[in-house]
């Protein structure tokens, strides 16, 4: 076999086992089926408003999940939850409590405490997820 040959066929083995990796990859697995670790379900987070997320201004984090006290009261509109991934280049962000913002390490980007960006380079606000409340129990999908 010559040089030439031997490398077409190297590099065909290695885009066929890469192919096969990718496509592995994006399956979706049935040991993790709660990826977000929130509480079961499609939840990305939970909380049990009866002791966490007391004060306005707390937070609680899972994953790139955030969801933030803005008011008083138990009920979906005292909060918001946001991934915690800028659009800029998908650093993470930092939540701060003092500012009530967000703001991106890497280049600079500030959110508001609604998602939407305050200041680039981020083209287009944080994702924004759904809350819900039953029985003290705040769940973000």
């Amino acid at each position: 076999m010559e040089r030439r040959d031997f490398l077409n066929n190297v590099g065909q083995v290695a885009a066929i086992v890469c192919a096969g990796r990718l496509l592995a990859s994006c399956s979706k697995s049935e040991d993790n089926p709660d990826p977000g670790g929130g509480g079961g379900g499609n939840a990305r987070l939970t909380a049990n408003l009866t002791s966490e997320l007391a004060a306005v201004g707390s937070s609680k984090v899972n994953g790139n999940v955030i969801v933030v006290r803005t008011a008083t009261g138990n009920v979906a509109s005292s909060f918001v939850a946001l991934s915690l991934v800028c659009t800029h280049e998908q650093c993470t962000v930092n939540y701060d409590p003092a500012d009530n913002d967000f703001k991106c390490p890497c280049h600079g980007s500030q959110y508001e405490i609604t998602g939407a960006v305050k200041q680039g380079p981020a083209p287009s606000a944080l994702t924004k997820y759904t809350i819900s409340i039953n029985n003290n129990i705040l769940t973000v999908t």
